[in-house]
């Protein structure tokens, strides 16, 4: 894993975003129809967790989709556009540095993150992604259990809940973008073909 420092970085948000959980936003009397926001801000939700997985977005498709009609009592017009704004940046992260492809095999997998005004520690979050990437590629060569790996999962959720942020830290987006894409790859890895989980 490597420091892709530009020279002028991305401010990183200060306060943590919830594009992970449930999309909740108030209804108003005019606002953006609920069954579109839902339907392209969920499908850019499992995009991010799994890029190039059939019926993933691509960033440039995501961009594509992002007009949704007003209507009466629909959602927030200026909430629905920051969360859209974060789950894009969030999704283009995903595809960075050689699109989805990279992901094709996780034993290969290597991260990068920009540094930003504000973010997470760069050693703690180099730490604890290593650990992620130790533990996968001991997961898929049937090194551990599945027990041990969703074990690790965990661990790494914790690890990331912990992480402390600093003045020219790691892009937090990307790095909890990595930390979902692990812990997901932990909870579902298979060991290579033709080795057995001891």
């Amino acid at each position: 894993m490597t420091d892709s420092s530009p020279d002028s970085p991305p401010a990183a948000p200060d306060t943590p975003d919830a594009v992970d959980g449930p999309l909740d936003f108030d209804v108003v009397l005019r606002g953006y129809d609920r069954a579109q926001v839902q339907a392209l801000l969920e499908t850019m939700q499992r995009s991010i967790a799994a890029p190039g997985t059939p019926g993933a977005l691509s960033p440039a498709e995501a961009r594509d989709r992002a007009e949704f009609d007003v209507v009466l009592r629909g959602y927030d017009r200026a909430q629905v556009r920051a969360a859209y704004d974060r789950l894009l940046e969030r999704l283009s992260a995903a595809w960075a540095e050689g699109g989805a492809q990279q992901w094709a095999d996780p034993r290969t997998w290597e991260f990068e993150f920009d540094r930003a005004a504000r973010g997470y520690d760069p050693r703690a979050a180099t730490e604890l992604v290593d650990s992620g990437l130790a533990a996968l590629r001991e997961a898929l060569s049937g090194g551990t259990d599945d027990s041990a790996a969703r074990t690790a999962a965990e661990a790494l959720r914790r690890g990331r809940a912990a992480l402390p942020k600093t003045f020219r830290g790691y892009n937090t987006g990307q790095v909890d973008f990595a930390v979902d894409t692990l812990c997901a790859e932990l909870e579902r890895a298979e060991p290579a073909e033709g080795q057995g989980r001891v």
